[in-house]
């Protein structure tokens, strides 16, 4: 083990070379690949049970090491893909329910009938659009009794 200067922290490292005369070691750190030269002062034994540990976890070889991210990350790509998938599906399913639906409501009231919107174009020269049925099926605009005959004002209470 030995202590990386940059953050004073202790990690697994590899001693490449000892200069007894200077008091150094020439070091790689075996996570990072870092190589660094420090006093022998900063190297410190392994303790056996972390060693043991350590070497089932870290047996495998750099190689080995890139496979397994490649997998993982083509697993989670699968996974995106497939979680993506099911949304989508999902999806036309509430779109295709509301579809449903719609049809539904407009055939209970008026089967036969082709559904046609007030914001149609009217057949004829004369038709308006959008105000009520004027204009569709070249249908007269909706006549109106003249109300002020009546006198209401004697029906509200005072």
């Amino acid at each position: 083990m030995a202590v990386w200067s940059q953050d004073s922290q202790v990690y697994e490292a590899e001693i490449e070379e000892i200069d007894r005369e200077n008091g150094t070691a020439a070091i790689t750190f075996i996570e990072y690949g870092n190589a660094e030269v420090i006093p022998l002062q900063n190297l410190k034994a392994v303790e056996e049970g972390k060693r043991s540990e350590e070497d089932g976890a870290k047996s495998k070889s750099r190689k080995e090491q890139i496979a397994e991210q490649r997998e993982y990350k083509k697993k989670k790509a699968q996974k995106k893909v497939q979680r993506m998938k099911e949304l989508e599906q999902e999806r036309e399913e509430q779109k295709s329910k509301w579809q449903q639906f719609n049809n539904k409501a407009y055939s209970k009231n008026k089967k036969g009938q082709v559904k046609r919107s007030i914001f149609a174009s009217p057949e004829s020269v004369n038709g308006k659009v959008g105000v009520g049925t004027c204009g569709i099926a070249d249908k007269p605009m909706t006549q109106y009794n003249d109300t002020s005959k009546y006198n209401v004002r004697h029906l509200m209470p005072q």
